[in-house]
């Protein structure tokens, strides 16, 4: 078994295993050992004692700093000119089981993120409204407003998105946070790939020292004292992960919360091309192999499906032909075949190929089968697509929508049942600017919005004038403020 040494970060400084160490060892199906050092309670303190000074010098960087710091890591990410890149680039497809097709995307995707300055600034203005608000007091109503960070932001990474593991950070870094990112077993690469990316493109840089990580296991005390020293979390990951974390966070700490969550397509037939349909379909559902939240698992269909059928094969194929499915693992193979011996005995009709599945079901056997993932695709055949509404609720994330046009038609009746994201068929995996993560803004609890109120000096178009009393509530020395008073509780009855 070939062992790869990765290290833990802490203030932007490279700890690698050594003689004596205390070690955390992860085994993979592809024939992997991979030891980082334990973090321990001296990390935390670490972490701690720098961060005033380092707070400081996060607050004192402009987004105009960071968002050229962020495109010279992009522009060497994209080059593969760092030693971070190009371990990420060899690994994370040995332990993610995804295909280097796959990942080589969600690499690309970021680095034109970074690359490209715009997004910085596009992002902050969408999430709050002034692309300069983490600069300058922006003046709102009678107030002044202004984003400062919250410190520490402890980030709990997931491994089925690689994509999602460097936009967290991202966050944090635009946010002007600390940030400390516990690594997900699934796929420890790309987070340290991508902050050893970072480091290597200038140590010295405050966003540099700003970035610490990790690993401990789900019982290791090391979680309760991260949490402890956290100033807001980012979670992603399953139910049970979710739910346990926010049980241990204490009072004032605020959680962005990326949990389990599943998506959908909605397709008129009767109003486009069928064959451009099933492309688009196959598209949001295979790619990932359904592990990302906003990958199509259940498509409601109004037209004819049996032709329809005959493209969805079609695309399956070829995109198996180009993205291959590479995962080995035995026990996801079985929940499929049990998927779908379980599917085949209840009547549904099955297609299927070596690594994807069609399943089409009827309405009364809507929840007999749980979904196995897997490029494995749920067709509903309906007679109005309004009447999907009762399958959504608040674990939804995406619905894809095919003609875009009629999107009009039915986006308040979905949106009320539970959809908080749409978008047109086909693009489900490229969010855009001004988008909403799981119904919400996912910088907002990485921030405190601090107002300075305008004086009373001004009164502002909105209030009533009046008297100049200095101490309203003495009105015994004030006869004529208790009249004014009573003369306007008079009018209000009238």
């Amino acid at each position: 078994m070939k062992s790869l040494e990765l290290p833990k970060i802490i203030n932007g400084k490279l700890y690698y295993p050594s003689d004596g160490d205390d070690v955390v060892e992860l085994s993979y199906e592809s024939g992997i050992k991979v030891r980082m050092p334990r973090v321990t309670p001296v990390d935390v303190a670490a972490i701690r004692a720098v961060s005033s000074q380092l707070s400081h010098e996060l607050q004192n960087l402009t987004i105009s700093d960071i968002a050229t710091f962020l495109n010279k890591v992009g522009i060497l990410w994209d080059k593969y000119e760092l030693k971070g890149r190009k371990m990420a680039s060899q690994y994370a497809p040995l332990f993610t089981q995804f295909s280097d097709i796959v990942i080589e995307g969600d690499y690309k995707t970021m680095g034109d993120f970074m690359t490209q300055r715009f997004h910085i600034y596009d992002q902050v203005e969408s999430e709050f409204g002034n692309e300069r608000i983490f600069d300058e007091w922006i003046p709102k109503q009678m107030s002044y407003v202004r984003a400062f960070p919250r410190g520490l932001v402890l980030h709990y990474l997931v491994g089925n998105l690689p994509l999602a593991s460097i936009y967290s950070l991202i966050r944090g870094i635009i946010t002007k946070n600390q940030n400390f990112a516990k690594i997900p077993s699934r796929d420890p690469a790309t987070a340290v790939g991508f902050v050893q990316s970072i480091i290597e493109t200038d140590p010295d840089h405050p966003i540099s020292r700003s970035l610490s990580l990790g690993y401990w296991t789900p019982n290791d005390p090391m979680g309760d004292e991260f949490i402890n020293a956290a100033d807001a979390v980012c979670a992603w990951g399953g139910r049970t992960a979710v739910e346990t974390i926010k049980r241990k966070l204490p009072a004032n700490v605020p959680i962005a919360e990326f949990g389990p969550r599943w998506s959908a397509s909605a397709i008129d037939l009767n109003q486009c091309d069928l064959e451009k349909a099933a492309f688009r379909l196959i598209e949001d559902c295979a790619y990932y192999d359904q592990e990302a939240c906003f990958n199509t698992q259940r498509a409601y269909v109004k037209g004819d499906i049996k032709s329809f059928l005959i493209y969805l094969k079609k695309y399956f194929k070829i995109f198996s032909e180009n993205v291959p499915f590479v995962c080995n693992n035995r026990d996801i193979f079985a929940n499929r075949s049990a998927a779908l011996l379980e599917s085949k005995y209840i009547g549904h009709h099955i297609e299927h190929g070596e690594d994807w599945a069609i399943v089409v079901l009827d309405a009364d056997s809507y929840n007999k089968v749980s979904h196995p993932l897997t490029r494995t695709l749920f067709l509903h055949p309906v007679e109005d697509l309004r009447a999907i509404s009762k399958y959504f609720n608040r674990d939804n994330q995406t619905l894809s929508v095919y003609p875009w046009e009629m999107i009009n038609d039915y986006r308040d009746d979905w949106a009320a049942k539970g959809i908080c994201r749409f978008a047109e068929l086909g693009w489900s995996r490229i969010f855009r600017s001004g988008f909403t993560h799981d119904g919400v803004h996912g910088m907002h609890s990485l921030v405190r919005l601090v107002c300075i109120e305008r004086p009373w000096s001004d009164m502002g178009k909105y209030y009533a004038l009046r008297p100049n009393l200095e101490q309203y509530w003495f009105l015994d020395k004030y006869p004529q403020y208790r009249e004014y008073i009573d003369k306007q509780r008079i009018e209000n009855r009238e």
